[in-house]
């Protein structure tokens, strides 16, 4: 605790704009912190503080402040009454809400809310009109507000490992949102609005319970990455003359899949962001869909995932989520030569 208290009169006697006590074994904040109203940047990650006094609303110049990894359970309002936050981190906590007056920190950035209890967001969460990334994977949320589409400075949205049921609300506003993450949910629909994020460079639906697609989607000009692998999908149909920019297509694990439409040729000679990852990854049951070109297409440029033996196309083990190959039970074949290797050293 005495180098806690040193750290805090330096920051107070030097008028450091920042305090770090990161994994100090802190239960509580210390009351002299509140004395430090010039703070910008505050950094109590990794204790195992229980509460937040209403007295962080001393700090008026906060604009950095790193919660993760403690117990809260609850914010209290203030938090929100910090009007030149512009980042929260508040990842890896025990909470099961959000204040509802969250919308009043008008300069908020980043949120960041993942590793929590929560299973609904506030709708005020749509009047934090400077945010740019929603990061809440990891909660029990089941429904998305509708509110999160007034959100038009976001470009990263991430509720991966939720229990989300659909993404049925106008996305139409979300038109700088270049990442969206939905993988591990339960949706079952998604709003023709997708067709209007227009910067939309990844999306990723893996493991959800989609059956359909809207034909929507195929106005994502601006979309390098799409991940539909382990849904219900019956036919698929992508116009890469309007998709200009699709690079990476996983569509594994749906059964009885038939494509409507998708030049796999043109697919092929497109380069991802990764130039090593293959352009469509498929499973054994789908080979059909390549037999025809099989000659004139490289076979890295394509990945096999065999799921009856469980194992990932040679080397892909990077470019498939590591949370779906450890959900499903992936290996990749040479990553695991090496692990057994390693094994006979020891």
């Amino acid at each position: 605790m005495n180098q806690v208290l040193s750290k805090i009169e330096r920051a107070k006697t030097e008028k450091l704009a920042l305090l770090s006590l990161p994994k100090e074994g802190l239960t509580d904040i210390p009351n002299e912190v509140f004395e430090l109203e010039h703070l910008t940047n505050l950094n109590l990650r990794d204790n195992n503080i229980l509460v937040i006094p209403k007295e962080i609303s001393r700090l008026k110049n906060l604009k950095v402040l790193y919660l993760n990894g403690n117990n809260i359970k609850k914010l209290p309002e203030e938090i929100f009454e910090l009007k030149n936050l512009e980042i929260l981190n508040i990842t890896n906590n025990n909470l099961k809400s959000l204040p509802n007056n969250i919308g009043s920190s008008k300069q908020l950035k980043r949120l960041h809310i993942s590793q929590n209890d929560l299973t609904t967001l506030p709708k005020t969460i749509g009047d934090l009109s400077n945010l740019e990334h929603l990061f809440g994977h990891s909660n029990k949320v089941l429904n998305l507000p509708k509110e999160v589409g007034y959100l038009a400075n976001l470009t990263h949205l991430n509720f991966f490992n939720n229990q989300l049921q659909s993404l049925d609300f106008d996305l139409s506003k979300l038109a700088k949102l270049e990442y969206l993450e939905l993988g591990f949910n339960e949706i079952e629909k998604l709003s023709p609005s997708i067709g209007k994020l227009t910067s939309l460079q990844t999306l990723s639906l893996f493991d959800n319970k989609l059956e359909t697609l809207p034909e929507e989607l195929n106005s994502l000009k601006e979309l390098m990455k799409l991940n539909l692998s382990y849904n219900s999908l019956k036919q698929i149909g992508f116009d890469l003359n309007s998709m200009k920019q699709l690079a990476e297509l996983h569509i594994f694990a749906n059964k009885e899949l038939v494509i409507k439409q998708l030049d796999i040729l043109k697919l092929c000679n497109r380069t991802p962001n990764y130039p090593t990852h293959s352009r469509l990854i498929i499973d054994q049951t789908q080979e059909s869909f390549i037999e025809s070109y099989r000659r004139r297409i490289k076979s890295s440029k394509i990945g096999i995932v065999d799921l009856s033996r469980r194992r990932l196309p040679e080397d892909h083990y990077k470019q498939i989520p590591i949370e779906l190959s450890e959900r499903y039970k992936l290996t990749d074949p040479r990553h695991e030569k090496f692990r057994i290797l390693r094994e006979k050293r020891k």
